[in-house]
């Protein structure tokens, strides 16, 4: 698996459920998703999240290359792209998957 798919592509949102945010993730060619629980939207917020995520595929072999989201991740471009992913966000009215 890992020589097939181990460059990963993940598509990243933030979700609301019963009014508890989590930042939901899914790889696409491996279909696995994640859900981590945060307390707000700040950038710092958020990135303790993805990073969390990025070090469990990172744990088990995997490489995230990319990230796609929609408009609300624009401010954490900057973070994203130092960790040496490319992240691509959807145009407006657009959806990531």
């Amino acid at each position: 698996m890992l020589e097939k798919d181990g460059e990963i592509t993940l598509a990243v949102d933030i979700m609301y459920i019963n009014k508890i945010r989590f930042v939901m993730t899914m790889s696409l060619a491996i279909h696995f998703g994640t859900a981590e629980l945060i307390k707000n939207e700040k950038i710092s917020t958020i990135m303790i999240a993805l990073k969390q995520v990025i070090g469990a595929y990172k744990a088990r072999g995997f490489q995230i290359c990319h990230i796609l989201v929609d408009g609300q991740f624009e401010h954490a471009r900057k973070h994203i792209e130092q960790m040496g992913i490319m992240l691509n966000i959807t145009s407006q009215d657009e959806h990531v998957v």
